[in-house]
Formats: structure tokens, C-alpha cells, sequence
């Protein structure tokens, strides 16, 4: 399936440096941005139709891994998405995972935003096809396997008693982080060697789970 993306934002990004996912442009250079991305499109060899249109770039769907064929092993760094919902929420993680060099990123197979999802993909700018990307039919049951591959699972929650920033990292490590609404389930938080907590000095108790990731990864990231 073809996918549709309108943002020019995105479209440059993917244009610059996923072109091999781009499969074809319509439009017409009606201003100079435009008529950049359509010069570059053409020297990457990307098919171009000249359209009475703005531009729109029809790309590749991103591409799923199978977690039994990976033996579990995901890179230093994992990014659990549990039941985030919101597509530009899920495309806010992306972007992020991707900035800051995240190997693997896994959400459930049911309720939660889809990788191949035209706004996940806009507001990730491209950065979901930087990503090893996997689906898990039961999260606890795939953090149990990451576990016993070495990894140190941190979950993130409000109401956990460890702050972040006191938090000491080891060579291979998970993220979790729940839905928009109700957080990590309590299965899942059950089942991670720990829980964090991003300190908060103001009166608002909790952050957009997009910000909280961007957060918990440049820490880790830092401490590496």
C-alpha cells in the first residue's frame, strides 16, 4: 500500500534522506520550497508528475520486524510504546527514538497507533524508517524475554518513587511508557525491573507522553 504524505515538512525529509522510500511525487513548483524538494527529487531519480496540486509524496510502508526472528536481540537501546493511541503522539516518539538513537522500538499489535499511519509518519519527519520497528502480541510476556536477554527494563510512571535523573544506566536498556490517558498497565509495570519518574517543579502532575519520552531518552542517552 502507497502511502499518502501531504506535509511539506515531511516530504522533504523523506525527499533528503529516504528517497529509496519515496516511491513517486505529484505536484508543481508553485513556490520555491517546493521547487527545491522537486530539483532534489530529481537528481535522487524519485519519479515526479507534474500535477495542478500541491505537493504530495506517495512512500513505502515502514517496515515490521518479527520479534522471534530477532532472538531478542534489539541493540543497546529499546523504546516500549504501551498502548499509546494518539497517531501524533506515536509519530512524536518516533521522531525522538530516532534523534536520539533508539536501535528498537516495539507497541502492542492491538490498541495503539500503527507505524504505516499517514500522520505517525508526517510528524516522525521520515524518522520512523531510521528505526528497527517490531510488534508484540503480549508486552509483559516480551519484556520477560528481553530480560532474560540482558536487558534492564525501566518503566515510567507518575506515581513511581525514583527520580530519573539519580537513575544510573547500564550497556542495554528498555524504555516503557504507556498510554496517553492511564499510563503503563499495571501487568506491564509489574514486570519491569523498575520505575522512574521525571521530577517535576511545577504544579502540572504529568506531561504528554511524547514530551516524557523525549525527556527519559536524552537522560539515558547522557549517561550512556
Amino acid at each position: 500500500m502507497n502511502i499518502e504524505i501531504k506535509n511539506i515538512h515531511a516530504i522533504q525529509s523523506l525527499v533528503e534522506h529516504h528517497c529509496e522510500k519515496v516511491i513517486s511525487i505529484s505536484g508543481k513548483p508553485d513556490n520555491s520550497r517546493a521547487k527545491e524538494i522537486l530539483e532534489l527529487a530529481h537528481k535522487k531519480n524519485i519519479k515526479i508528475n507534474i500535477k495542478d496540486n500541491k505537493l504530495i509524496a506517495y512512500c513505502k510502508e515502514p517496515s515490521v520486524k518479527d520479534l522471534k526472528n530477532s532472538d531478542y536481540s534489539l541493540g543497546e537501546l529499546v523504546l516500549i510504546l504501551d498502548e499509546v493511541q494518539d497517531t501524533r503522539n506515536l509519530g512524536s516518539c518516533l521522531r525522538s527514538a530516532s534523534f536520539f538513537g533508539v536501535d528498537s522500538v516495539i507497541i502492542p499489535k492491538n490498541n495503539s497507533a500503527e507505524y504505516s499511519n499517514t500522520a505517525v509518519i508526517e510528524t516522525s519527519t521520515g524518522g520512523v524508517f531510521n528505526l528497527d520497528l517490531y510488534k508484540a502480541t503480549n508486552i509483559t510476556e516480551t519484556i520477560k524475554k528481553l530480560k532474560e536477554n540482558d536487558y534492564w527494563v525501566s518503566g515510567f510512571s507518575e506515581h513511581a518513587n525514583e527520580m530519573l535523573e539519580n537513575k544510573d544506566f547500564s550497556e542495554k536498556n528498555v524504555l516503557v511508557f504507556g498510554n496517553e490517558e492511564k499510563g503503563i498497565r499495571a501487568l506491564v509495570e509489574k514486570s519491569c525491573d523498575e520505575t522512574l519518574k521525571i521530577s517535576q517543579k511545577g504544579k502540572v502532575s504529568s506531561l504528554n507522553v511524547s514530551v516524557a519520552v523525549s525527556i527519559g531518552l536524552f537522560s539515558v542517552s547522557n549517561k550512556l
